[in-house]
């Protein structure tokens, strides 16, 4: 009869097949070895739970990586055979498993597969060695800008350490009062009270159990930023963080971002002025802003040898990366010793810094105790120029 087509013995016994078919144990270690959660990379939902409504029940959905059969999403000749393999099987919510199956060519299976594998293996280092490997305990250091004092999102701090994860207490230190205009001995009040809050909770322990590692996260001026770093020291381990304003995920503005040819930086030195036999040195540190003689002219006086740390655009963005405040550390290290070598032990150096807040951080944190000159922090005040204002070793 024209019009119908008549359906062969093969055609009607060929079963259909969906993701229940997928056996118990090996929906069950998909679950597992996701953790409950989305593997569609920055996804990461929970598919335990509606986080609208906070109910419990199974969002997760079993994707497939090469589809189920030839002619579905990145489906061939080898579907049939991988339908149930674990290799070939994602957990994603709702959403991210019709986006995926919507747009096979945006998403290719080398792209799932490489995808799955970065997500359980990201859960896998989390879980698999000993507790105290991954326990860090958290420096939140604030002080008051004009009329409030800023907040470090907790979401965002956490997934800056991770694989780390914070103690249950860490040490939160304030500064509700502070006037950065206020005079030298005013400004030491200031870092004697991050003094007796980080020596305190060393000397004490967390939860009386001794502090193995430090996360700093912290908002402030830079020479508060520098005495901070000189208590924290470098006898602890630490991890020192930067807060990234254009980035527009906020639970991402602390994270430090990959590692990349295009994020190396050239620190340049140079020594601007050499006075013989002078035992007072200012070191400037130009890399989030240019500092040019018009700033310091009213502190740096004819009796000063001047050094210089910059980069070649200077801006309060470069810092993107662990490598480039490693760099800079390295850098900054080895011209303290090489002006303690020309200018000797006795010689007083000033620090005149326009620097990220990490990097004041680690500016103090390289600081050794028995070996160093006194060195001094320098505020910039826009109509006087720099002021010396702390003492920071």
């Amino acid at each position: 009869m024209i019009g119908f087509k008549t359906m062969n013995s093969k055609e009607k016994s060929k079963p259909k097949f969906n993701s229940g078919n997928v056996p118990q144990h090996t929906r069950l270690k998909l679950w597992v070895k996701a953790a409950g959660r989305c593997e569609f990379l920055g996804c990461n939902e929970p598919v335990w739970r509606n986080n609208l409504t906070l109910s419990d029940k199974n969002f997760g959905e079993v994707a497939h990586i090469v589809g189920s059969s030839e002619d579905g999403p990145r489906g061939s000749e080898e579907s049939v055979d991988l339908r149930i393999d674990y290799s070939n099987l994602m957990l994603l919510c709702q959403r991210c498993h019709k986006e995926i199956d919507d747009d096979p060519d945006r998403y290719p299976t080398e792209l799932l597969r490489r995808w799955k594998q970065e997500h359980e293996k990201r859960i896998e280092i989390q879980t698999n060695y000993p507790e105290e490997i991954h326990k860090s305990t958290v420096v939140l250091f604030t002080v008051k800008i004009k009329d409030r004092i800023p907040r470090i999102n907790h979401e965002a701090y956490r997934n800056a350490m991770f694989p780390k994860y914070p103690v249950d207490e860490g040490i939160k230190i304030e500064i509700p009062d502070f006037d950065r205009y206020g005079d030298e001995a005013e400004w030491s009040t200031y870092a004697r009270t991050i003094e007796r809050k980080i020596n305190t909770r060393v000397e004490e322990g967390i939860d009386e159990k001794k502090i193995k590692h430090f996360s700093v996260f912290a908002i402030g001026p830079m020479p508060l930023l520098m005495f901070l770093g000189k208590c924290i020291g470098d006898t602890i381990p630490s991890d020192l963080y930067q807060s990234h304003r254009n980035i527009k995920d906020t639970s991402q503005t602390w994270s430090w971002q990959v590692e990349g040819q295009e994020m190396q930086t050239s620190y340049i030195v140079n020594p601007i002025k050499f006075v013989e036999n002078s035992e007072k040195v200012a070191i400037i540190l130009a890399l989030s802003d240019t500092i040019g003689e018009d700033k310091y002219a009213n502190f740096v006086d004819d009796t000063f040898s001047v050094y210089e740390i910059t980069i070649e655009n200077p801006s309060p963005h470069f810092l993107k990366n662990r490598k480039q405040l490693e760099y800079c550390s390295y850098e900054y290290r080895k011209l303290l010793n090489r002006v303690q070598s020309v200018h000797g032990h006795r010689c007083k150096v000033f620090i005149l810094p326009a620097v990220p807040i990490s990097i004041a951080i680690e500016c103090g944190r390289v600081l050794l105790p028995t070996k160093d000159p006194e060195i001094f922090a320098c505020e910039y005040y826009d109509k006087e120029g720099f002021r010396k204002v702390l003492k920071i070793n």
